[in-house]
């Protein structure tokens, strides 16, 4: 395939399947080497294929769960409850249930979904004025279950193009409920994939969020290696991965991945993207909300987010869970 040319859709699920059968045997290998002179060699995006570590869904795990940590799949029959919320600012009222067994909502307008640790979490300490400082020294924002590392997935059929940064994974981050968003509670990192277009490649990208703006990774955005239109794609997977490697409040450290599944089998996971976060990285706004220049959010918090915007989204296979930052010894 020539350098830098768009392949099919069918041609691409092709591709990776053919080369998903073969990680039964080698299951973490170089994209790459796997498919040819169609990936860039500087890129080298992994894939990786499980088949022992699997969900009651189906999907299979990047990292192992951490024992008695948080826990929770997406109820397909019921899919909202303690837990699961509608997140603020939403446009839908209510979910649609498709004829396959997946969902969409009845507005696309904005959808938010919400997914609490304690279904009666509210605010963080501090509410609205939160201490960075206080929060990387003790760890967390609301109390002790809050989320550290996680891996957080969902499922995704996207009919028409979405707008703004297309499918949002977002957390571990706090509530808030000021309208005009200056608000230290507001801090968090996210995964943005964008599905906006039935012409142009898909791109990612990380963001840090503080009051009132969103930082881009410094790395920039980055297409989606091979290249592939995600709106009208049919079904994919995200995974977002958030992990603390220091807690150390002189040198806070948090890595951050994405993790994509592009024939939708739950089980062939591509890394797209991924970054770690330092003060000397220099990502985000000079000294705000008793932090440093450039703080690291290297505290847990209670809340994941699911966000889009338009683009007739059917989803599935939700699920979330607290990690051992460890990539799983692969068979």
């Amino acid at each position: 395939m020539p350098k830098g040319q768009l392949i099919s859709r069918l041609d691409f699920l092709k591709l990776v399947g053919t080369a998903g059968t073969a990680f039964m045997l080698f299951p973490l290998v170089l994209f790459g080497k796997a498919l040819g002179t169609g990936v860039p060699t500087t890129s080298k995006p992994v894939i990786s294929k499980r088949v022992n570590m699997v969900g009651p869904d189906g999907v299979v795990f990047l990292y192992p769960t951490k024992p008695k940590g948080f826990v929770w799949y997406m109820n397909h029959e019921q899919p909202f409850d303690s837990h699961f919320e509608i997140g603020g600012g939403s446009t839908y009222r209510k979910l649609v249930r498709n004829k396959d067994g997946s969902w969409t909502t009845d507005d696309n307008k904005r959808v938010k979904f919400n997914l609490n640790v304690d279904p009666n979490y509210k605010d963080a300490i501090g509410g609205c004025k939160m201490s960075f400082k206080d929060s990387i020294a003790r760890g967390y924002t609301y109390d002790k279950s809050d989320l550290d590392n996680v891996e957080l997935t969902g499922f995704f059929n996207v009919h028409n193009p979405t707008e703004h940064d297309g499918i949002y994974l977002r957390g571990p981050c706090n509530h808030h409920d000021k309208s005009n968003h200056l608000c230290c509670e507001e801090f968090s990192y996210d995964c943005e994939t964008d599905c906006n277009s039935l012409h142009e490649p898909s791109k990612v990208k990380h963001t840090k969020q503080s009051p009132n703006k969103y930082y881009d990774d410094p790395a920039g955005v980055k297409t989606i290696i091979p290249h592939v239109v995600l709106a009208d794609h049919g079904w994919f997977g995200i995974k977002y991965v958030h992990m603390i490697l220091s807690h150390d409040i002189n040198d806070p450290k948090v890595k951050l991945e994405q993790w994509m599944n592009f024939n939708g089998d739950g089980k062939t996971w591509i890394k797209v993207n991924e970054v770690i976060d330092t003060r000397s990285y220099k990502w985000g706004p000079k000294a705000i909300c008793e932090g440093q220049d450039y703080e690291v959010g290297a505290w847990g918090a209670p809340r994941m987010v699911y966000k889009w915007y338009r683009g007739d989204v059917d989803f599935k296979w939700f699920s979330c869970r607290q990690i051992e930052p460890n990539l799983l010894t692969l068979i």
